[in-house]
């Protein structure tokens, strides 16, 4: 008779957690990203977890988490792919999806309650950092780039200033002529700004506070003191391009003088043991000829 219950009652239990899943999804509303980036591949596959995750736990979390998210997602360029709340419920995802993955290997190798738990303990803060990991990660990515092409923007703009153009009109032709990138990007969000109505003074602090890059506040800054106090436009941008390339140079010479330290680990721990096991086999075929051994 249990071998005859115990069945029903997983497929009822399944059959209920499907209609419950179709509940929630029905429920969510339809989220439209037609003024969104596209999602990438895989991010793509879980979208409908995220949309659930992100109507049941969204709602729920205060303004300066949301607050938080938001300033995490603009220095990481990532603001026109997901939301705060869908953030949120990325991660919830992604807790989920880590703790499962997690139990099904710990359920291979000893199944038990203890897998489950110990799972648990490690799947949940894994997969509720990865967002968090993800979003570092493509940061310094956009920092390297910013600081890449900003003195070559910075040429540009100064160009044009002393070409006679305003430094609107300046920005505008570093956008056309410039490199694409996450800079040209923030640029042309400058410029719509400042064409919705903005004040310069408004959209040059509002792009330093998305870039959250200190050469971006040390740019903007100059901009808005010279403008405020009247000095020539064309020097200050000169004397910013002239820094902007210094510091570039002496950051590849950072990371050229930190080239060997960071090489001595790979040598230590892989190279070296081969130089020494080959000699090693050699001086073994000498003691062998020559009868020590």
């Amino acid at each position: 008779m249990m071998l005859i219950i115990l069945p029903l009652m997983v497929g009822a239990a399944i059959v209920l957690a499907l209609l419950a899943i179709r509940g929630i999804l029905q429920s969510a509303p339809k989220t439209e990203r037609e003024y969104q980036d596209p999602l990438p591949a895989m991010l793509r596959m879980i979208w409908p977890l995220v949309t659930i995750a992100t109507h049941v736990v969204g709602p729920r979390m205060s303004s300066e988490t949301m607050e938080k998210s938001h300033r995490a997602l603009q220095s990481a360029g990532q603001d026109y792919l997901v939301s705060p709340e869908e953030l949120v419920g990325l991660r919830v995802v992604g807790a989920g999806i880590a703790t499962a993955i997690l139990f099904a290997l710990m359920m291979m190798l000893k199944p038990g309650f203890g897998s489950l738990m110990m799972a648990v303990a490690i799947g949940v803060p894994i997969g509720w950092l990865y967002p968090t990991l993800w979003l570092s990660e493509r940061r310094k990515v956009r920092v390297k780039k910013v600081i890449r092409d900003l003195p070559i923007f910075l040429d540009f703009i100064t160009m044009s200033v002393e070409a006679g153009l305003n430094i609107t009109g300046a920005i505008e032709q570093a956008v056309q002529k410039g490199p694409a990138g996450p800079l040209g990007q923030e640029f042309s969000r400058m410029l719509r700004d400042l064409r919705a109505g903005l004040p310069r003074s408004e959209a040059l602090r509002r792009l330093a506070d998305r870039m959250d890059i200190a050469q971006i506040s040390s740019f903007t800054s100059a901009l808005i003191q010279a403008d405020r106090v009247g000095a020539s436009l064309g020097d200050t941008l000169r004397a910013q391009s002239m820094q902007r390339r210094e510091e570039r140079f002496l950051l590849a010479e950072k990371l050229a003088m930190e080239a060997p330290v960071k090489m001595m680990f790979p040598l230590v721990t892989c190279f070296f043991p081969l130089i020494f096991l080959v000699l090693a086999y050699f001086i073994y075929l000498k003691m062998v000829q020559d009868g020590i051994l």
